[in-house]
């Protein structure tokens, strides 16, 4: 009985340890629109240390789809925003590794449109100026044990040290392609 009980909390506590060790880190924030409306957003990112190496997005917006709509790639998402009927999803690449996959597009950033159910990536160029400020949370991952980000926390992130830099919290049409790779237009 005795050996029973300690082969249960061993298996307990390896249970505990790999459930405690995930790489994936998910949340749910609210996100405020172009428009004012506020929808809430589930982030859910796989990380590597401190770097978010895959990123997903699921958002109900049933003026766009009856079904959830999901966002998934390996960059850094910064807006989720609808202008004028149209559902973007703007992000960085975090690191080299994510350049070389994606391309080194000048400026920096990489554009989605959701069009006919799906994701298309789309020149920076397409991307409307209405919607150049950052919405989501940045900087990977929220605080341990953070679970919900509201919009008043998150902003106060963007302001805590060290605070972001201005290309982060707006979109930067002069900006490089912040890499040491050749640049090149998408």
């Amino acid at each position: 009985m005795i050996k029973k009980f300690i082969a249960l909390l061993i298996f307990a506590g390896c249970l505990v340890n790999v459930v405690s060790c995930s790489p994936y880190v998910t949340w749910k924030e609210e996100v405020m629109l172009n428009d004012g409306h506020v929808i809430v957003v589930e982030q859910k990112r796989r990380m590597e240390g401190q770097i978010g190496r895959e990123a997903w997005l699921t958002m109900s917006l049933p003026e766009i789809s009856p079904q959830p709509i999901i966002w998934h790639e390996n960059l850094a998402p910064l807006i989720l925003n609808i202008d004028e009927g149209r559902l973007f999803v703007v992000a960085n690449a975090p690191t080299g590794l994510e350049q070389r996959k994606y391309g080194t597009p000048t400026p920096a950033y990489y554009g989605f449109e959701w069009k006919n159910g799906v994701f298309v990536r789309i020149p920076f160029k397409e991307i409307s100026k209405n919607i150049y400020t950052t919405n989501l949370l940045l900087g990977g991952s929220p605080k341990k044990g953070e679970s919900f980000i509201d919009i008043r926390t998150k902003n106060n992130y963007r302001y805590e040290s060290p605070p972001y830099t201005s290309d982060l919290l707006k979109l930067d049409p002069n900006l490089g392609c912040l890499s040491l790779f050749p640049c090149n237009a998408f």
